[in-house]
């Protein structure tokens, strides 16, 4: 299991992630002496690192989210322009423009989940980590 630390950051969540259980013991320290090298910046990287590096799957969840908003909007948009037509009896070149380029980010939403998915497989497929492990095998 050393071999898959690599690059990881944060051995814990990798120890977590091959199925191993970890114990955690409370330790006295003394109080530290000036200050942390980790500033907030560096923090929500170490986190984004964490995120993106064992959970691949924000950018699908971004993705739809993406999609499924620019969809309703674009909805909302092809029939608020469409009442407009039919009341006022000019047609609104702009809001059906508004919605086509919403529609055209909701299929990119889409694009962008499917992409999210093709990256989580291969980075699986690159670590090798195992998809399973087994504590006890029977006999």
């Amino acid at each position: 299991m050393l071999g898959l630390i690599g690059k990881q950051k944060f051995t814990k969540a990798l120890v977590l992630s091959t199925g191993a259980s970890v114990a955690e013991v409370d330790l006295e320290h003394r109080a530290r002496q000036g200050r942390s090298r980790y500033s907030p910046l560096r923090l929500t990287r170490l986190a984004l690192h964490v995120l993106a590096g064992f959970w691949p799957q924000p950018i699908q969840w971004a993705g739809v989210l993406i999609g499924m908003l620019c969809g309703g909007l674009a909805l909302a948009a092809g029939i608020w322009a469409t009442a407009v037509w039919a009341i006022r009896g000019n047609f609104p070149g702009l809001l059906y423009l508004g919605g086509l380029v919403l529609g055209v980010l909701a299929v990119q939403g889409f694009i962008l989940a499917l992409v999210g998915e093709y990256l989580g497989r291969i980075q699986r497929d690159v670590e090798g980590r195992p998809l399973y492990t087994i504590e006890t095998e029977l006999e």
